[in-house]
């Protein structure tokens, strides 16, 4: 597919969700005691160098570029002998495209604002069993304009339920696996048409190794089969999986302070984007 073609395919579509909040860390769903809070900063980076449709790569000098901050609020309680946290979560940051698809463009600002809560079900510290649920909800509050192909903003509502076991394996291994589903409001004004989606379906599996007391390394897989969408009410047939690796490792400088490091890629794309390289910071104060 020409280049010229290869910007139409996404021209229709704003690049949103800079953030994806249930894209989970590994260890996110152990909880932590009654009344403690935490203080997260993300800082994510990302380059993709090529564009894919129905499989096949279509365009090798497509890119697009992110990079975004993340700033992250939790704070845990009981529900009588259960653990329970709230969120919020408000990222800012820049995208954008370059090679033949920079006619689509950038966007800096901020992007939806989300707020989470979690209950956990199933907590035992004696097995390192716990089984957690969680609703999020994807608010339009982040900066958007219909008029142009690439905003930090949807100008849509989006509901996610999301359901994580994490099993304690051995003295040094450790296994999670996450799955959810994210509902799409409708956006009213995407070029002055109205775009709606299908649920997107997400699995993740976690392999946690502990160093020591201080140090993990993990490995993450993801998959995720996005939902199609149809805009001005024609589908189009974007609907598509892709399959990502990441690993993390973390340190934690004392008990209250930790950072992650994480590089991740894109291994299969159906539609979109094809990520070459991921970077991830986080840093998490414990107070």
């Amino acid at each position: 597919m020409a280049s010229a073609a290869a910007a139409a395919l996404l021209g229709g579509l704003a690049v949103a969700g800079a953030a994806s909040a249930q894209a989970i860390d590994a260890g996110d769903y152990i909880p932590a005691p009654d009344g403690v809070q935490l203080g997260l900063v993300y800082a994510q980076f990302s380059h993709a160098g090529s564009l894919y449709a129905d499989g096949d790569k279509v365009d090798d000098e497509a890119e697009l570029d992110t990079a975004i901050s993340i700033f992250r609020y939790v704070r845990f309680g009981k529900i009588g002998d259960k653990t329970f946290n709230w969120q919020v979560i408000q990222p800012y940051g820049r995208v954008s495209a370059g090679g033949s698809t920079s006619a689509l463009g950038s966007a800096t600002g901020f992007a939806d604002t989300i707020l989470v809560a979690t209950y956990w079900p199933v907590e035992n510290h004696e097995t390192g069993s716990y089984f957690g649920v969680s609703g999020y909800a994807y608010l339009p509050t982040g900066e958007y304009d219909g008029d142009a192909a690439i905003n930090l903003g949807e100008n849509r509502w989006r509901g996610v339920i999301q359901a994580v076991y994490s099993q304690k394996l051995s003295d040094r291994w450790v296994g999670e696996v996450a799955g959810d589903v994210t509902l799409f409001g409708e956006n009213d004004d995407l070029g002055g048409a109205r775009l709606e989606q299908d649920p997107t379906w997400r699995v993740q599996g976690f392999a946690r190794y502990m160093i020591d007391d201080a140090n993990e390394a993990n490995l993450r897989l993801m998959y995720v089969r996005h939902g199609e969408t149809e805009l001005a009410n024609l589908a189009r047939n974007d609907d598509g999986e892709t399959v990502s690796a990441m690993v993390t490792w973390r340190h934690s400088f004392r008990p209250t302070l930790q950072l992650m490091t994480q590089l991740g890629t894109d291994l299969s794309v159906d539609n979109g984007f094809k990520e070459d390289a991921r970077l991830q910071f986080r840093l998490v104060n414990v107070f």
